[in-house]
């Protein structure tokens, strides 16, 4: 049985502090071990409490430092299991992104995006969770190997016809690119993106995908579903929203 996870919250925004403090209280799983918005201190909790997870701000204006020095120090760190680090941000340049990937971030979510809360980044690091098979601290990052032995797309394609999502709809393919792009690290605004592809609106694109994913879970047989989705679904909803699918499968295929 998966032990709850272990969280270490780095942010200067207090009242994001609370929010994340009454929402990881109230949800099975989760639990908040300190928050600081310090980033010479986050590293001292991160030796103290050997967390599972660290949820990183890079912009620490009212504590002292950065998130690219806690990355940075937390790079020298020789007798602590490695945390997941999941970036939470302001920033949305895509240069910063990439150096902090750089640095060991294992993803990048942006605080501005629609729907950002603390309850959706609870929801992420569960769907993280059950997406392995082994706990976040002991996972260690791998040689990549010198040939996959399938194409990355197809390997998203394959995955969603395991659960039933219809190749003839409209969010087949902007489900597939939009999992494809968040293997790469999360993006504010895929929908826009996926949309400008295909010339379309970012509403018509969230639309087709929710769907997509909708249809696939009313009419399929939902032992299949069970089996080839593990990752939790909120209680209020029949099945996952767009961006629980999207994480989901980001995280399984990058394993």
């Amino acid at each position: 049985m998966q032990h709850d996870l272990r969280v270490v919250l780095v942010d200067d925004d207090q009242e994001l502090c609370d929010e994340f403090g009454s929402c990881f209280a109230e949800i099975e799983g989760i639990e908040l071990c300190a928050a600081t918005g310090n980033a010479t201190q986050a590293i001292e909790l991160v030796k103290q409490y050997q967390p599972d997870v660290v949820i990183l701000d890079l912009e620490l204006h009212k504590g002292g430092g950065n998130g690219i020095l806690f990355l940075t120090e937390l790079r020298k760190l020789r007798d602590v299991k490695r945390p997941y680090v999941l970036v939470n941000t302001n920033n949305s340049s895509s240069i910063t992104y990439e150096i902090v990937r750089n640095l060991g971030a294992d993803f990048v979510m942006y605080k501005h995006q629609e729907g950002y809360s603390a309850g959706e980044v609870a929801d992420f690091l569960l769907v993280i969770r059950a997406g392995r098979s082994e706990d976040l601290r002991e996972v260690q990052p791998e040689p990549q190997e010198e040939q996959e032995k399938e194409p990355l797309r197809e390997r998203i394609l394959a995955e969603l016809n395991k659960v039933a999502i219809n190749p003839r709809s409209k969010g087949y393919n902007y489900l597939a690119d939009a999992i494809e792009i968040f293997c790469g690290g999360q993006i504010p605004n895929v929908s826009s993106v996926i949309g400008a592809k295909y010339g379309k609106s970012e509403a018509s694109v969230e639309r087709a995908m929710q769907n997509a994913i909708d249809r696939a879970w009313s009419t399929a047989d939902i032992n299949e579903l069970l089996k080839y989705y593990t990752a939790h679904i909120n209680s209020r909803r029949d099945s996952p929203t767009v961006t629980e699918f999207i994480c989901y499968y980001a995280a399984k295929l990058k394993k």
